[in-house]
């Protein structure tokens, strides 16, 4: 079976390609949250404002196809060792 590597932020993950796809369509009906911080200004005290909003196709998680030889070769190497 094929896998699909999935781009989240500064992390990737490794999925059945039926898994990635069901990820892509939850993410296709998500909407994006956003907190923003205003500095203070001369009429109001520092403070956030939240936002929900509809998100754009280039906010969408990166996926790429693993084929089951290049899977099977990463998973033989393991998790990387520390320096």
């Amino acid at each position: 079976m094929s896998k699909v590597i999935v781009e989240l932020g500064y992390r990737s993950y490794v999925l059945n390609a039926s898994d990635a796809v069901a990820l892509a369509e939850i993410f296709g009906k998500a909407e994006r949250y956003e907190a923003k911080w205003h500095n203070k200004t001369e009429e109001r005290d520092p403070h956030y404002t939240h936002h929900v909003y509809p998100d754009s196709a280039s906010d969408a998680p990166t996926m790429r196809i693993l084929n089951d030889a290049t899977y099977k070769m990463y998973k033989l190497a393991g998790k990387p060792q520390e320096d």
